[in-house]
């Protein structure tokens, strides 16, 4: 019973203006996605979660394959990903285990080896995702905020936040104007085979509400120097306080 009056609470909170504006500062535009996104508290409490998604994603060599992935993870700095590629009609399944910098990534069975250029894009990537949580640069010291100007996502207007931190590559977050929720994301990714930086863009196609009235992405895009580079819909995701610590075990 607490549960669910806590989820028609949320429900009532998330449908309550908060529509971002041009005076806003960083920190504002930071607080008022928060918001949008389930509250302060919310996102405090729920540090872990598991997905099933689909999609396409373009490899070097190969073009276009299809893909089903797992993914589990919990914040700052574990996740697993269970990937299924179809190439040219066979299926390679690939693991990728990261417990802090412990590294395993299997093909098929075979382990691949952990090169410095792995190293470092898993590195970037941790970073984006603690960031993209939007918690640590809205409460924690080391994180400085600029304005990122307006810019349009798809025909939507939307509002940038760049996050700098020492030793650390700019994230510039872009918030849609109307409901606060996170539209786009701007960084420059390493790329994992050539340790090569690269331009990426995640963008946000559509949300849906889960059981509580959480906004959920639905529809994924990211592009890697402006061409598209993975597509993705989520089937199934669940949003947690922790898993435990056997789902991060090689």
């Amino acid at each position: 019973m607490t549960r669910l009056l806590l989820g028609v609470v949320t429900a009532v909170v998330l449908n309550l203006p908060i529509a971002l504006r041009a005076e806003d500062g960083p920190k504002d535009i930071l607080a008022k996605a928060i918001k949008a996104h389930g509250g302060e508290e919310f996102l405090t409490k729920h540090l872990a979660g598991k997905s099933k998604n689909k999609g396409k994603i373009t490899l070097p060599g190969v073009g276009e394959v299809e893909f089903t992935q797992e993914t589990a993870h919990m914040v700052p700095d574990k996740f697993r990903e269970s990937m299924e590629l179809d190439i040219n009609g066979q299926k390679i399944k690939v693991l990728t285990v990261v417990n802090g910098d412990k590294i395993s990534i299997e093909a098929n069975g075979a382990e691949v080896p952990i090169t410095d250029q792995i190293k470092s894009a898993i590195k970037g990537a941790q970073h984006l995702m603690k960031v993209s949580r939007m918690l640590a640069p809205f409460k924690e010291k080391g994180y400085e905020l600029s304005a990122a100007g307006e810019i349009k996502v798809g025909e939507n207007p939307a509002v940038g936040v760049r996050v700098s931190a020492k030793g650390e590559k700019d994230i510039t977050m872009y918030f849609d104007k109307k409901t606060g929720l996170l539209a786009k994301v701007d960084h420059q990714a390493i790329d994992a085979m050539s340790g090569n930086e690269v331009p990426e863009e995640r963008i946000v196609l559509e949300y849906e509400k889960n059981a509580a009235g959480i906004p959920i992405p639905k529809n994924v895009v990211v592009k890697r120097d402006g061409k598209n580079y993975l597509e993705a819909e989520v089937l199934e995701t669940k949003q947690l306080e922790k898993l435990d610590d056997s789902e991060f075990a090689k």
